[in-house]
C-alpha cells in the first residue's frame, strides 16, 4: 500500500470558530477585525460573496457592513489557539505522521487501503471533526505536499466535491492542473509568478512540463523541487517535530497614544509576561531581550526607537526579564513623544535541557528551582482559566491603552465563567 500526503485545514477559520461558540451567526455574512479593531483580516464565504474585501480598514466598511448586516468581531486569538490545539490534537489520532504547518493547517500521511480509495476515510474523518469541534476542514489528497495543497484548493474551488479532493488517483492530471495560476502553487512566490509569466508559464501544468534547466539556472534546487513535486515525486517530506524558534516577539498596536514611562512601562511588562509565558511552553530559554517603540508611522516627528540586553545566564524567568526590560524601557522612552506601538523580542533562543548553572552557588541554584516551579504554577493556573487570572504584581494595573477589541466574542472556551449555564428542572 502507498503512503500518501494530506493536506488538511479549516475553512475560513477564524470565521468558523466564531459560529462555532455563537450558532446564531452560521450561514450568515460575517467580518474579524486585526488588532485594535483596525482592518479585516477573515471573513465567512457569506461576506465574501458580498464582496467585501480583505485588508481593508473597518473604518471605511463600516457603513457598508451595518447595511448588508454583516456581523463584526474583534480577533479572539486566545479562541482561535484553543480550537487549533483540539483540532490537531483530532488530526494526529488519525494520520500515521501529521507536521503542524500554521494555526488552521496541516500536512499529514496516510496508506491507501487495497481498493486506492480514500474518499470514505476523509469524509469520516471531516465528520468527525465537525462532530467534536465543530467547524468544517477541507482534505486534500496527493502524492506530494505540492500536489495535495493544490488538491485541497480543488477540494474547496469545485462544489461537488464536498470539501474533499484526491487528485493521487487522477491519471490524467493536465485538466486539473490548468486551472492552478502560477501564484496559487505552494512554494512559488512573487517574484518567482512573475518570472514565470514572463516566460509564458500561467498554470501548474505549464510550470511541470518547463524546462527544468531554465528553472534551475533561475532558482536552483528549490526550483527544481517545486517541479519535481508537480510531477509526483516527493522532495519535501513530512516534518513531524517542528524546528525550535529563532525568536519570540510580541507587539501590539494601542488604542490611543501614549506618552508617559509609566505608560510604556506597563505595556512592556504586559508584553514581556507573554513572551516568557511563550517561552517555557516551547522549553526555550532566551540569552537576550529587545524592547521597541515607536509613534504613528505616518506622523511628521515620527519616532522609532530599541534597546537590547545580553541575558549572562539564559532564562526564561519572567521575574529576571521583568527587571531587564524595565531598564530598557527607560532608554527608549522620550518625553512629549505619542507612542502608538510597542513590544518586545527575545531573541538567541535555546533549549532548557542544557540549562547553564552556576557550579559553586547553591544558594543561587535553590533559588533558581524555587523560581521555576511558580513560573510553573501561574503558567498552569492562566493555562486552566484564562490569561491573566494570576500574575506579577507590576502588570495587575488597569490598561486603558489596551488595543481595542470591543466586538470580542463574550463567550470563550478558555475561560471557565464565560461557559453559560444551564438549569435543569
Amino acid at each position: 500500500m502507498s503512503k500518501v500526503i494530506l493536506q488538511i485545514d479549516g475553512n475560513n477559520f477564524y470565521a468558523s470558530c466564531e459560529q462555532m461558540i455563537d450558532p446564531s451567526i452560521k450561514g450568515k455574512g460575517l467580518v474579524i477585525l486585526s488588532n485594535n479593531d483596525g482592518c479585516i483580516i477573515a471573513r465567512s464565504s457569506e461576506a465574501r460573496k458580498m464582496g467585501i474585501p480583505m485588508g481593508k480598514p473597518y473604518f471605511k466598511l463600516k457603513n457598508k457592513l451595518t447595511k448588508l448586516n454583516i456581523t463584526v468581531r474583534s480577533s479572539n486569538y486566545e479562541l482561535y489557539g484553543d480550537i487549533s490545539n483540539r483540532l490537531m490534537q483530532l488530526l494526529r489520532e488519525n494520520c500515521e505522521e501529521l507536521e503542524i504547518y500554521s494555526i488552521d493547517e496541516a500536512f499529514g500521511t496516510i496508506r491507501r487501503p487495497n481498493n486506492m480509495f480514500l474518499y470514505q476515510w476523509a469524509k469520516d474523518l471531516r465528520a468527525l471533526v465537525y462532530q467534536n469541534i465543530g467547524i468544517p476542514i477541507s482534505i486534500g489528497i496527493g502524492e506530494t505536499k505540492v500536489l495535495s495543497k493544490i488538491s485541497n484548493h480543488l477540494a474547496k474551488k469545485i462544489q461537488n466535491n464536498s470539501g474533499i479532493f484526491d487528485i493521487g488517483i487522477i491519471e490524467n492530471k493536465d485538466p486539473y492542473l490548468n486551472l492552478i495560476k502560477v501564484n496559487k502553487i505552494w512554494g512559488v512566490g512573487k517574484r518567482m509568478s512573475i518570472w514565470l509569466r514572463k516566460k509564458g508559464i500561467t498554470n501548474a501544468r505549464e510550470l511541470r512540463d518547463m524546462s527544468s534547466n531554465q528553472i534551475k539556472e533561475k532558482y536552483g534546487v528549490v526550483g527544481l523541487r517545486i517541479q519535481n513535486e508537480l510531477k509526483g515525486n516527493l522532495c519535501i517530506p513530512i516534518k513531524e517535530t517542528s524546528s525550535d524558534r529563532k525568536e519570540i516577539c510580541v507587539s501590539r498596536s494601542l488604542s490611543y497614544s501614549i506618552d508617559s514611562l509609566e505608560e510604556l512601562s506597563q505595556a512592556i511588562i504586559k508584553y514581556v509576561l507573554i513572551a516568557s509565558a511563550k517561552l517555557r511552553k516551547y522549553n526555550q530559554l532566551a540569552s537576550a531581550i529587545t524592547v521597541f517603540t515607536n509613534t504613528n508611522t505616518h506622523s511628521k516627528d515620527f519616532y522609532k526607537k530599541e534597546a537590547t540586553e545580553k541575558i549572562d545566564i539564559p532564562t526564561s524567568d519572567s521575574r529576571i526579564m521583568l527587571k531587564i526590560s524595565l531598564e530598557l524601557t527607560k532608554k527608549i522612552f522620550r518625553p512629549y513623544r505619542k507612542l502608538k506601538k510597542a513590544g518586545v523580542i527575545l531573541h538567541k533562543l535555546q533549549s532548557n535541557k542544557y540549562k547553564q548553572k552556576l557550579l559553586f552557588d547553591q544558594q543561587y541554584i535553590e533559588k533558581d528551582l524555587s523560581q521555576e516551579r511558580l513560573n510553573h504554577v501561574i503558567d498552569q493556573i492562566n493555562n486552566s482559566n484564562g490569561r491573566d487570572t494570576i500574575n506579577w504584581g507590576a502588570s495587575i494595573i488597569e490598561k486603558e491603552w489596551r488595543p481595542s477589541r470591543e466586538k470580542l466574542s463574550l463567550i470563550k472556551t478558555t475561560n471557565i465563567e464565560s461557559i453559560p449555564t444551564i438549569y435543569a428542572k
